[in-house]
């Protein structure tokens, strides 16, 4: 049988390879060596993202935590950010890309922010999956400590995820998770009858 690396789980997982999936593969892989974890999906570990970009999936990969299961949490700072902690011991650690570290990709940056906006033409668009995927490799191969920041942390880490009971919305009628309802007119409300949903 053929086993996959966790690089390629990630790449499968993902869809495409991009320097944000390299860097959130090797931030996680980071964090599970300073961690001490061998494997993927300890339930000791909890991952705390700080974008809600491509290097999530890899995250999600190499470590295993998920949102669903309660062990990643998303904080959109905009930051190539991963916090990693262990329950069982409370040792945590950060992994920060360091800024600029695409800097002498000129053409790829000016090419991505084309691509962003939809405004690449047809060779345009083969450049800059060719250059996506050099500078990919780039970072890949990139030192650790050229590539990235590692800080120790202390982190008051969440405990195991407990299952909630689920309330009745008063005006819609749809379940709501008992700690996430309101009240409004003294009647029990989701938070989008209560006018909070953005």
């Amino acid at each position: 049988m053929c086993m996959q690396t966790s690089w390629e789980k990630s790449l499968e997982f993902h869809g495409h390879v991009c320097p944000g999936l390299v860097i959130g593969y090797r931030a996680a892989e980071i964090g599970l060596r300073e961690l001490g974890i061998e494997f993927a999906g300890n339930d000791n570990l909890i991952a705390i993202a700080e974008n809600d970009g491509c290097g999530i999936d890899a995250v999600q990969v190499v470590t295993g935590c998920t949102l669903g299961k309660g062990n990643l949490r998303l904080l959109d700072y905009g930051k190539q950010a991963y916090a990693f902690g262990r329950r069982d011991t409370g040792k945590a650690v950060r992994v920060i890309a360091k800024y600029g570290v695409l800097e002498g990709f000129t053409e790829f940056i000016s090419l991505r922010e084309k691509f962003l906006s939809g405004d690449l033409t047809e060779q345009e668009q083969k450049t800059f999956l060719r250059q996506r995927e050099e500078v990919s490799e780039h970072l890949m191969e990139m030192a650790e400590n050229e590539l990235f920041v590692i800080q120790s942390l202390n982190l008051d880490l969440p405990g195991n995820v407990r299952t909630m009971r689920t309330v009745i919305c008063s005006a819609c009628g749809e379940g709501v998770v008992e700690t996430k309802a309101r009240v409004k007119d003294g009647t029990i409300v989701c938070c989008t009858c209560a006018g909070e949903a953005s």
